[in-house]
């Protein structure tokens, strides 16, 4: 059977959910600086693997390859059409 909460309950959780989405964005925003800085002293060396001490570093460049969705429609709607895979899920947020 459904456990049933209260309204005052359902506000905490989402008090505590907000906080620890903050702090994710927070953490994120200093993780991501800290590889800015990791990237810049590497090319910077002229460097694109490094080892110290037990960790490596590797800063390449990659090649990502995607479809042109756009172009794709534009130019070729019917095939766009036709591939088009559609899928349901269910949206999760607390505002």
């Amino acid at each position: 059977m459904l456990n049933i909460i209260n309204t005052q309950e359902i506000q905490a959780m989402c008090a505590e959910y907000k906080e620890y989405k903050r702090m994710i964005e927070e953490t994120q925003s200093l993780a991501d600086a800290i590889a800015d800085r990791l990237k810049a002293a590497m090319t910077e060396a002229g460097e694109e693997k490094i080892i110290v001490g037990q960790y490596k570093l590797t800063y390449v460049d990659a090649i990502r390859r995607d479809i042109d969705r756009k172009r794709l429609e534009s130019e070729h709607k019917a095939i766009f059409d036709e591939m088009l895979k559609e899928t349901s899920y269910k949206r999760f947020s607390v505002a």
